[in-house]
């Protein structure tokens, strides 16, 4: 019975004095006693994505020769060679024309993007065209959000059009939105502006974008106000997709169908390339 007590005694003080009489302190768990399951992860914040071959849109090639200044399109059935048209720049927008002003294009290139739009043809069969395309991978953001800003130009059967373009982009999200302003036809064969037929906004509709960056949406907005009489918005979509080295560029094509209340039409075709 002695020897039993002395045990308990000598175990009570025991315990008492590796709690130093005080409460319990939290435990700090470090690296090397947190269990394998609770271990962070490496989170992964881009996605590569390889350059895709060719072009998307109307056309299947597209060359430019800084060089010589010589600009080639191909397409089914058409095969066209213009020659630089500097009067006709626009921001980041190279204009192309043949001697007899039949073949016009706009070409746009960033470090990871092209895009070209091509009007060509006699009256009565012009034929507008637009494609775009990835020169390089990319590393796509998974979040964040991001503003680009840059230039669109276009044409229809007998105009160009200038433009400023905006895009927005979620890359959390997954989603994109954005509009062209500041848009104004010219002549085709000089330039020259046309201050009266002014132009309203281009709205690009939020839409989503594919695993690869990709996107395609709807469009709204677009008036034109051709003296007193008021084209309706135009209906649209907007297709393209956002490359670079690191998501810092956004590129794409439009097309537009603009109507008149007696029921006339025509089309607009054009591309943007913006950067953030």
């Amino acid at each position: 019975m002695l020897t039993r007590l002395l045990l308990l005694t000598v175990l009570c003080l025991s315990l008492f004095a590796c709690s130093g009489g005080n409460d319990a302190a939290p435990v700090v768990c470090s690296a090397s006693c947190a269990s394998e399951g609770s271990k962070d992860a490496t989170v992964k914040t881009t996605r590569t994505i390889a350059t895709a071959g060719g072009l998307a849109g109307g056309l299947a090639g597209a060359d430019f020769d800084p060089v010589s200044g010589t600009f080639t399109v191909t397409a089914a059935g058409l095969s066209a060679q213009m020659a630089r048209f500097p009067t006709a720049d626009y921001g980041a927008f190279l204009a192309m024309r043949d001697a007899a002003g039949i073949h016009n294009a706009y070409f746009a290139q960033g470090q990871g993007t092209q895009v070209v739009i091509y009007s060509g043809g006699l009256a009565g069969s012009v034929l507008n065209l637009a494609s775009y395309g990835r020169t390089g991978p990319t590393e796509l953001p998974l979040n964040g959000t991001a503003r680009f800003n840059g230039d669109y130009a276009g044409f229809t059967t007998t105009r160009r059009i200038n433009g400023k373009a905006r895009l927005d982009v979620d890359f959390a999200g997954e989603t994109i939105t954005g509009r062209i302003t500041d848009r104004v036809f010219r002549q085709r064969p000089d330039n020259v502006a046309d201050v009266v037929n002014p132009l309203g906004n281009v709205i690009l509709e939020q839409t989503s974008f594919n695993n690869d960056g990709s996107f395609s949406g709807r469009t709204g907005g677009g008036q034109i106000v051709n003296g007193q009489v008021l084209w309706n918005p135009a209906t649209g979509s907007y297709v393209g997709l956002i490359g670079g080295a690191s998501g810092n560029e956004v590129v794409g094509t439009i097309a537009l169908t603009h109507r008149a209340p007696s029921g006339a039409n025509f089309d607009e075709i054009g591309g943007f390339l913006a950067t953030r």
